[in-house]
């Protein structure tokens, strides 16, 4: 049995509209294969621009992590949606509902 795997967002920083934050996309190979021709994407609508990264090879258990750093405008909740995908696996997903506070 393959679990799906999946992508593990997190924040850094203030989450306060008008200051600068980051969002850390973090993803662990679960195959027994190096992946190749890896795509993150990441969007949040209201909150940044959908912003791609090209990856080249991520070995068999090891992590990537990648680090956006964006101000948020408005204040709200909002959501951030990053996925991942390359020639073995499509459609790897994670997000996460942030709330970004009035200045």
């Amino acid at each position: 049995l393959v679990h799906c795997p999946f992508l593990v967002l997190q924040t850094k920083g203030e989450l306060v509209a008008g200051k600068e934050m980051s969002v850390i996309v973090e993803f662990t190979n679960p195959l027994k294969q190096t992946l190749e021709n890896v795509m993150l994407r990441l969007e949040g609508p209201g909150v940044l621009r959908t912003i791609k990264k090209q990856f080249g090879r991520i070995p068999m258990n090891s992590t990537l992590t990648w680090e956006v750093k964006f101000i948020p405008m408005r204040p709200g909740l909002r959501k951030l949606i990053a996925s991942l995908s390359c020639d073995a696996l499509r459609h790897v997903y994670g997000e996460l509902n942030v709330q970004i506070q009035k200045p």
